[in-house]
């Protein structure tokens, strides 16, 4: 990464786990004045060097990917309290950049009222796209820890095609796992077909569900409903990598003793560094753009 570009830049991540601190150290190193806040309890490197505070003023405010929840808090497994986001407010100004994952809505007009240029990083399909791959390997990794037989010749079904779909379906392909497809729509079905995988459509899951040793659902809608379920074989493993709450009836896969996980924000849990420096890539790009864009202005 060009270690340039971001010099006077002001920077407050908020919240976030350990790859929000492989950003503020990446986003330190390309010239800007970083300062975590609500990473108290990290086990920092000696030579970090990034003090854990809430300054008085920022130009870009970096909240986690999974946001705002709706009853305002902010994830932040390192801090000694929750922070809630009112607790963020005495940085706002006028043009004060603000990415985050999520927002609720009861927030947007206050927002707009103080000049706030608010990014949905979960939004921004290249950021997705980089996520994918980390989110399935960590998919796997969970699969092959949770059941008693190999991916290798083992039946395998992926719910979804798209950005976190597909990556996945061609690593389980590449361990040898037989992997059918199943989406809605019908260019989705044909473009899985040509690459060779065995599809199905979600109204035919019910009848097929029998045949899988694992079921991985990467919609965040509910496909696999208890209809579903309860024709999955008692050893097979359920794997949800959707955005919360999913896109599986986790109730009755509890009932029916069905191994089952869900597995929001993979690539902070199983691949911390990488997924920091993609984050460090996209939000680097997005602070340049936004200062050459205010030039412009000028």
């Amino acid at each position: 990464m060009q270690k340039i570009g971001l010099k006077g830049w002001d920077v407050v991540i908020a919240g976030g786990d350990a790859r929000e601190v492989v950003l503020a150290e990446a986003l330190r190193d390309l010239g800007s004045n970083v300062c975590l806040f609500g990473f108290a309890k990290t086990q920092k490197n000696e030579d970090l060097q990034i003090p854990d505070c809430l300054p008085l003023k920022t130009d870009a405010l970096i909240l986690p990917l999974s946001g705002v929840n709706m009853e305002g808090y902010i994830f932040a497994p390192y801090a000694t309290e929750r922070i809630h986001f009112e607790r963020l407010m005495p940085l706002f100004r006028p043009g004060m950049l603000l990415l985050s994952g999520s927002m609720p809505k009861i927030w947007l007009p206050m927002l707009e009222k103080q000049g706030i240029t608010l990014i949905l990083t979960t939004e921004i399909d290249e950021l997705a796209l980089y996520n994918a791959v980390p989110t399935a390997e960590g998919a796997v990794v969970v699969a092959m820890r949770e059941s008693a037989i190999t991916l290798s010749g083992s039946k395998a079904l992926v719910t979804g095609f798209g950005r976190c779909g597909l990556p996945l379906a061609r690593l389980l392909a590449g361990m040898d796992a037989h992997v059918t497809v199943a989406a809605r729509k019908r260019d989705v079905l044909a473009l899985a077909q040509v690459l060779g995988f065995t599809t199905v459509t979600f109204d035919s899951l019910p009848d097929v569900a029998a045949d899988f040793d694992f079921l991985f659902n990467t919609v965040p809608a509910l496909i696999l409903t208890a209809d579903v379920l309860a024709n999955v074989k008692k050893t097979a493993v359920l794997i949800d990598i959707a955005t919360s709450p999913g896109g599986s009836d986790f109730t009755a896969a509890q009932q029916l003793g069905l191994k089952n996980f869900l597995l929001p924000g993979l690539p902070g849990k199983v691949a911390p560094i990488t997924a920091g420096q993609i984050l460090a890539k996209i939000y680097q790009n997005i602070l340049i753009e936004s200062r050459r864009k205010e030039g412009e202005k000028t």
